[in-house]
Protein backbone atom coordinates (compact mmCIF):
# COMPACT_ATOMS: atom_id res chain seq x y z
CA UNK A 1 0.00 0.00 0.00
CA UNK A 2 2.84 2.37 0.86
CA UNK A 3 4.58 1.55 -2.43
CA UNK A 4 1.37 2.36 -4.34
CA UNK A 5 1.12 5.79 -2.71
CA UNK A 6 4.79 6.44 -3.45
CA UNK A 7 3.93 5.81 -7.11
CA UNK A 8 1.06 8.30 -6.80
CA UNK A 9 3.54 10.84 -5.45
CA UNK A 10 6.16 10.36 -8.20
CA UNK A 11 3.61 10.07 -11.00
CA UNK A 12 1.80 13.16 -9.74
CA UNK A 13 4.95 15.26 -9.92
CA UNK A 14 5.57 14.10 -13.50
CA UNK A 15 2.04 15.10 -14.55
CA UNK A 16 2.39 18.43 -12.73
CA UNK A 17 5.68 19.44 -14.32
CA UNK A 18 4.81 18.46 -17.90
CA UNK A 19 1.24 19.69 -17.58
CA UNK A 20 2.41 23.09 -16.30
CA UNK A 21 4.89 23.37 -19.17
CA UNK A 22 2.12 22.77 -21.75
CA UNK A 23 -0.32 25.00 -19.88
CA UNK A 24 2.01 28.01 -19.73
CA UNK A 25 3.01 27.68 -23.41
CA UNK A 26 -0.59 27.44 -24.61
CA UNK A 27 -1.85 30.19 -22.29
CA UNK A 28 0.88 32.53 -23.51
CA UNK A 29 -0.09 31.73 -27.09
CA UNK A 30 -3.77 32.44 -26.34
CA UNK A 31 -2.84 35.83 -24.85
CA UNK A 32 -0.86 36.86 -27.90
CA UNK A 33 -3.32 35.47 -30.45
CA UNK A 34 -6.26 37.31 -28.85
CA UNK A 35 -4.13 40.41 -28.14
CA UNK A 36 -4.92 40.09 -24.43
CA UNK A 37 -2.37 40.92 -21.76
CA UNK A 38 -0.65 37.81 -20.31
CA UNK A 39 -1.47 39.30 -16.89
CA UNK A 40 -5.21 39.01 -17.61
CA UNK A 41 -4.72 35.44 -18.88
CA UNK A 42 -2.85 34.64 -15.66
CA UNK A 43 -5.56 36.23 -13.52
CA UNK A 44 -8.37 34.31 -15.23
CA UNK A 45 -7.64 31.25 -17.42
CA UNK A 46 -4.45 30.06 -15.68
CA UNK A 47 -5.72 30.92 -12.19
CA UNK A 48 -8.96 29.00 -12.72
CA UNK A 49 -7.17 25.98 -14.15
CA UNK A 50 -4.67 25.72 -11.31
CA UNK A 51 -7.46 26.25 -8.71
CA UNK A 52 -9.39 23.19 -9.88
CA UNK A 53 -7.81 20.87 -7.24
CA UNK A 54 -8.95 23.24 -4.45
CA UNK A 55 -12.41 23.34 -6.03
CA UNK A 56 -12.55 19.54 -6.18
CA UNK A 57 -11.42 19.07 -2.57
CA UNK A 58 -13.60 21.80 -1.03
CA UNK A 59 -16.75 21.09 -3.04
CA UNK A 60 -16.48 17.34 -2.39
CA UNK A 61 -16.03 18.06 1.32
CA UNK A 62 -19.20 20.18 1.26
CA UNK A 63 -21.25 17.45 -0.42
CA UNK A 64 -20.00 14.82 2.04
CA UNK A 65 -20.72 17.16 4.98
CA UNK A 66 -24.26 17.78 3.71
CA UNK A 67 -24.88 14.03 3.46
CA UNK A 68 -23.55 13.54 7.01
CA UNK A 69 -25.36 16.58 8.43
CA UNK A 70 -22.18 18.36 9.53
CA UNK A 71 -20.31 21.55 8.59
CA UNK A 72 -17.55 21.46 5.98
CA UNK A 73 -14.61 22.54 8.14
CA UNK A 74 -12.07 21.01 5.75
CA UNK A 75 -13.27 23.23 2.88
CA UNK A 76 -12.37 26.41 4.75
CA UNK A 77 -9.11 24.98 6.07
CA UNK A 78 -8.08 23.84 2.58
CA UNK A 79 -8.70 27.25 1.01
CA UNK A 80 -6.99 29.24 3.77
CA UNK A 81 -4.03 26.87 3.84
CA UNK A 82 -3.74 26.95 0.04
CA UNK A 83 -3.90 30.76 -0.05
CA UNK A 84 -1.14 31.01 2.55
CA UNK A 85 0.97 28.62 0.45
CA UNK A 86 0.22 30.66 -2.70
CA UNK A 87 1.11 34.05 -1.26
CA UNK A 88 4.26 32.88 0.57
CA UNK A 89 5.89 29.74 -0.85
CA UNK A 90 4.72 30.02 -4.47
CA UNK A 91 5.18 33.78 -4.86
CA UNK A 92 8.44 33.51 -2.91
CA UNK A 93 9.92 30.80 -5.14
CA UNK A 94 8.73 32.67 -8.24
CA UNK A 95 10.51 35.85 -7.06
CA UNK A 96 13.67 33.87 -6.25
CA UNK A 97 13.72 32.51 -9.82
CA UNK A 98 13.07 35.96 -11.26
CA UNK A 99 12.08 39.19 -9.43
CA UNK A 100 8.39 39.81 -10.11
CA UNK A 101 7.54 43.28 -11.42
CA UNK A 102 4.17 44.55 -10.16
CA UNK A 103 2.57 46.61 -12.92
CA UNK A 104 0.57 49.74 -12.18
CA UNK A 105 -2.69 48.05 -13.21
CA UNK A 106 -2.21 45.30 -10.62
CA UNK A 107 -1.26 47.76 -7.89
CA UNK A 108 -4.41 49.78 -8.56
CA UNK A 109 -6.86 46.91 -9.22
CA UNK A 110 -5.95 43.35 -8.24
CA UNK A 111 -3.97 44.02 -5.05
CA UNK A 112 -6.74 46.11 -3.41
CA UNK A 113 -9.32 43.58 -4.65
CA UNK A 114 -7.36 40.71 -3.09
CA UNK A 115 -6.95 42.55 0.22
CA UNK A 116 -10.62 43.54 0.36
CA UNK A 117 -11.80 40.01 -0.50
CA UNK A 118 -9.65 38.49 2.27
CA UNK A 119 -10.94 41.03 4.80
CA UNK A 120 -14.56 40.45 3.66
CA UNK A 121 -14.09 36.73 4.31
CA UNK A 122 -12.82 37.51 7.81
CA UNK A 123 -15.73 39.86 8.48
CA UNK A 124 -18.23 37.18 7.40
CA UNK A 125 -16.44 34.58 9.51
CA UNK A 126 -15.96 36.64 12.68
CA UNK A 127 -18.85 39.08 12.92
CA UNK A 128 -21.85 37.78 10.98
CA UNK A 129 -22.14 34.45 12.78
CA UNK A 130 -21.91 33.78 16.50
CA UNK A 131 -21.11 30.11 15.74
CA UNK A 132 -18.28 30.93 13.29
CA UNK A 133 -19.77 29.64 10.06
CA UNK A 134 -20.17 30.81 6.49
CA UNK A 135 -23.83 30.14 5.62
CA UNK A 136 -25.60 30.21 2.24
CA UNK A 137 -26.41 33.93 2.08
CA UNK A 138 -22.85 34.87 3.07
CA UNK A 139 -21.58 32.46 0.40
CA UNK A 140 -23.86 34.25 -2.05
CA UNK A 141 -22.14 37.55 -1.19
CA UNK A 142 -18.77 35.96 -2.08
CA UNK A 143 -20.18 34.72 -5.41
CA UNK A 144 -21.59 38.16 -6.25
CA UNK A 145 -18.18 39.73 -5.56
CA UNK A 146 -16.64 37.04 -7.79
CA UNK A 147 -19.12 37.81 -10.58
CA UNK A 148 -18.10 41.48 -10.41
CA UNK A 149 -14.41 40.51 -10.48
CA UNK A 150 -14.97 38.32 -13.55
CA UNK A 151 -16.90 41.11 -15.28
CA UNK A 152 -14.06 43.51 -14.51
CA UNK A 153 -11.45 41.09 -15.93
CA UNK A 154 -13.44 40.55 -19.14
CA UNK A 155 -13.91 44.31 -19.55
CA UNK A 156 -10.22 44.99 -18.96
CA UNK A 157 -9.23 42.08 -21.23
CA UNK A 158 -11.15 43.60 -24.12
CA UNK A 159 -9.73 47.06 -23.51
CA UNK A 160 -6.08 46.07 -23.13
CA UNK A 161 -3.98 44.97 -26.03
CA UNK A 162 -0.66 43.30 -25.56
CA UNK A 163 1.70 45.77 -27.23
CA UNK A 164 4.86 43.96 -26.15
CA UNK A 165 4.93 40.92 -28.38
CA UNK A 166 8.15 39.00 -27.90
CA UNK A 167 9.67 37.42 -31.01
CA UNK A 168 10.98 34.58 -28.85
CA UNK A 169 7.47 33.43 -27.97
CA UNK A 170 5.96 31.31 -30.69
CA UNK A 171 2.27 31.77 -31.41
CA UNK A 172 0.93 28.26 -31.89
CA UNK A 173 -1.82 27.41 -34.34
CA UNK A 174 -5.35 27.18 -32.93
CA UNK A 175 -5.68 23.39 -32.86
CA UNK A 176 -2.29 22.89 -31.22
CA UNK A 177 -3.01 25.63 -28.68
CA UNK A 178 -6.34 24.07 -27.64
CA UNK A 179 -4.81 20.59 -27.49
CA UNK A 180 -1.87 21.72 -25.34
CA UNK A 181 -4.21 23.77 -23.15
CA UNK A 182 -6.44 20.75 -22.44
CA UNK A 183 -3.49 18.38 -21.93
CA UNK A 184 -1.75 20.87 -19.65
CA UNK A 185 -4.91 21.52 -17.63
CA UNK A 186 -5.57 17.79 -17.24
CA UNK A 187 -1.93 17.27 -16.24
CA UNK A 188 -1.86 19.87 -13.46
CA UNK A 189 -5.22 18.78 -12.04
CA UNK A 190 -4.44 15.05 -12.16
CA UNK A 191 -0.93 15.68 -10.84
CA UNK A 192 -2.27 17.72 -7.92
CA UNK A 193 -4.78 15.00 -7.02
CA UNK A 194 -2.20 12.18 -7.20
CA UNK A 195 0.42 14.06 -5.17
CA UNK A 196 -2.17 15.03 -2.55
CA UNK A 197 -3.53 11.47 -2.32
CA UNK A 198 -0.08 9.93 -1.95
CA UNK A 199 1.31 12.52 0.44
CA UNK A 200 -1.80 12.56 2.64
CA UNK A 201 -1.74 8.77 3.12
CA UNK A 202 2.01 8.65 3.83
CA UNK A 203 1.88 11.61 6.23
CA UNK A 204 -1.05 10.24 8.26
CA UNK A 205 0.63 6.82 8.45
CA UNK A 206 3.83 8.38 9.75
CA UNK A 207 2.11 10.70 12.23
CA UNK A 208 -0.15 8.02 13.71
CA UNK A 209 2.51 5.30 13.92
CA UNK A 210 5.75 7.17 14.66
CA UNK A 211 4.34 10.01 16.79
CA UNK A 212 1.28 8.25 18.27
CA UNK A 213 -0.89 11.15 17.14
CA UNK A 214 -4.65 10.60 16.98
CA UNK A 215 -6.13 10.13 13.51
CA UNK A 216 -8.29 13.27 13.93
CA UNK A 217 -5.36 15.49 14.90
CA UNK A 218 -3.14 13.95 12.19
CA UNK A 219 -5.82 14.52 9.55
CA UNK A 220 -6.28 18.15 10.65
CA UNK A 221 -2.54 18.82 10.47
CA UNK A 222 -2.22 17.10 7.09
CA UNK A 223 -5.23 19.03 5.76
CA UNK A 224 -3.68 22.40 6.65
CA UNK A 225 -0.25 21.46 5.36
CA UNK A 226 0.01 18.51 2.96
CA UNK A 227 -3.45 18.78 1.36
CA UNK A 228 -3.26 22.59 1.17
CA UNK A 229 0.22 22.41 -0.38
CA UNK A 230 -0.80 19.51 -2.62
CA UNK A 231 -3.76 21.40 -4.07
CA UNK A 232 -1.44 24.41 -4.50
CA UNK A 233 1.19 22.43 -6.42
CA UNK A 234 -0.36 23.33 -9.81
CA UNK A 235 0.04 27.02 -8.92
CA UNK A 236 3.59 26.38 -7.68
CA UNK A 237 4.78 24.50 -10.76
CA UNK A 238 2.89 26.72 -13.23
CA UNK A 239 4.22 29.97 -11.69
CA UNK A 240 7.76 28.60 -11.44
CA UNK A 241 7.72 27.46 -15.07
CA UNK A 242 6.22 30.79 -16.16
CA UNK A 243 8.92 32.73 -14.27
CA UNK A 244 11.66 30.56 -15.79
CA UNK A 245 10.25 31.24 -19.27
CA UNK A 246 10.19 34.98 -18.59
CA UNK A 247 6.40 35.12 -18.31
CA UNK A 248 6.33 37.08 -15.02
CA UNK A 249 2.84 38.45 -15.70
CA UNK A 250 1.40 34.95 -15.95
CA UNK A 251 3.26 33.94 -12.78
CA UNK A 252 2.00 36.80 -10.58
CA UNK A 253 -1.43 36.73 -12.21
CA UNK A 254 -1.71 33.03 -11.43
CA UNK A 255 -0.96 33.55 -7.71
CA UNK A 256 -3.23 36.56 -7.18
CA UNK A 257 -5.99 35.16 -9.40
CA UNK A 258 -5.90 31.77 -7.66
CA UNK A 259 -6.28 33.36 -4.24
CA UNK A 260 -9.27 35.35 -5.47
CA UNK A 261 -10.82 32.26 -7.09
CA UNK A 262 -10.28 30.27 -3.88
CA UNK A 263 -11.94 32.83 -1.62
CA UNK A 264 -14.77 34.03 -3.84
CA UNK A 265 -15.69 31.13 -6.14
CA UNK A 266 -14.66 27.99 -4.24
CA UNK A 267 -15.85 29.08 -0.79
CA UNK A 268 -18.92 30.65 -2.40
CA UNK A 269 -19.95 27.43 -4.16
CA UNK A 270 -19.05 25.25 -1.16
CA UNK A 271 -20.98 27.51 1.22
CA UNK A 272 -24.12 27.28 -0.89
CA UNK A 273 -24.13 23.51 -0.38
CA UNK A 274 -23.53 23.43 3.39
CA UNK A 275 -22.39 25.87 6.12
CA UNK A 276 -18.60 26.15 6.26
CA UNK A 277 -17.35 25.65 9.78
CA UNK A 278 -14.42 27.56 11.23
CA UNK A 279 -12.70 26.10 14.27
CA UNK A 280 -10.38 28.16 16.47
CA UNK A 281 -7.24 27.04 14.62
CA UNK A 282 -8.62 28.02 11.21
CA UNK A 283 -9.69 31.43 12.55
CA UNK A 284 -6.10 32.06 13.67
CA UNK A 285 -4.87 30.97 10.23
CA UNK A 286 -7.30 33.44 8.63
CA UNK A 287 -5.76 36.28 10.65
CA UNK A 288 -2.31 35.08 9.55
CA UNK A 289 -3.49 35.10 5.90
CA UNK A 290 -4.68 38.72 6.22
CA UNK A 291 -1.32 39.77 7.67
CA UNK A 292 0.70 38.00 4.96
CA UNK A 293 -1.52 39.39 2.18
CA UNK A 294 -1.03 42.89 3.59
CA UNK A 295 2.75 42.35 3.64
CA UNK A 296 2.82 41.28 -0.04
CA UNK A 297 0.65 44.26 -1.02
CA UNK A 298 3.09 46.50 0.86
CA UNK A 299 6.04 44.96 -1.04
CA UNK A 300 4.29 45.62 -4.36
CA UNK A 301 3.29 49.19 -3.53
CA UNK A 302 6.63 50.35 -2.12
CA UNK A 303 9.09 48.96 -4.68
CA UNK A 304 6.81 48.01 -7.58
CA UNK A 305 8.22 44.50 -7.48
CA UNK A 306 8.74 41.39 -5.36
CA UNK A 307 12.54 41.12 -5.15
CA UNK A 308 14.63 38.00 -4.62
CA UNK A 309 15.28 39.05 -1.02
CA UNK A 310 11.55 39.42 -0.41
CA UNK A 311 11.04 36.07 -2.15
CA UNK A 312 13.38 34.42 0.38
CA UNK A 313 11.51 36.17 3.21
CA UNK A 314 8.12 34.93 1.96
CA UNK A 315 9.49 31.38 1.62
CA UNK A 316 10.85 31.58 5.18
CA UNK A 317 7.44 32.78 6.43
CA UNK A 318 5.79 29.74 4.87
CA UNK A 319 8.12 27.27 6.59
CA UNK A 320 7.73 29.20 9.86
CA UNK A 321 3.95 28.84 9.48
CA UNK A 322 4.25 25.09 8.84
CA UNK A 323 6.47 24.76 11.92
CA UNK A 324 3.89 26.68 13.94
CA UNK A 325 0.92 24.49 12.93
CA UNK A 326 2.96 21.32 13.59
CA UNK A 327 3.83 22.53 17.11
CA UNK A 328 0.22 23.61 17.57
CA UNK A 329 -1.02 20.16 16.64
CA UNK A 330 1.36 18.67 19.22
CA UNK A 331 -0.20 20.91 21.88
CA UNK A 332 2.86 23.12 22.30
CA UNK A 333 0.93 26.30 21.38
Amino acid sequence: MIFLHLLYLVGGFVFLIKGADFFVASSSSVARRLKISPLIIGLTLVAFGTSLPELAVSFTASIVARMEGTTADIAMGNVIGSNIANITLILGITAIIMPVTIKKAMRKREFPFLMISTVVLAVLAFFFQSDAQIVWWEALILLLVFAYYLYLMIKVGKAEENEEESEEIQILNTKKTILLLLIGLAGVVLGGILVTKGAEYLAVEILTSAFSMSTTRATTLVGLSVVALGTSLPELVTSAVAAKKGEADIAIGNVVGSNLFNILLILGLSGLVVPLGLNADVLIDLVILIGITGLVVLFGLTKNQISKREGFLLTFIYFAYITYIILRSLGLF
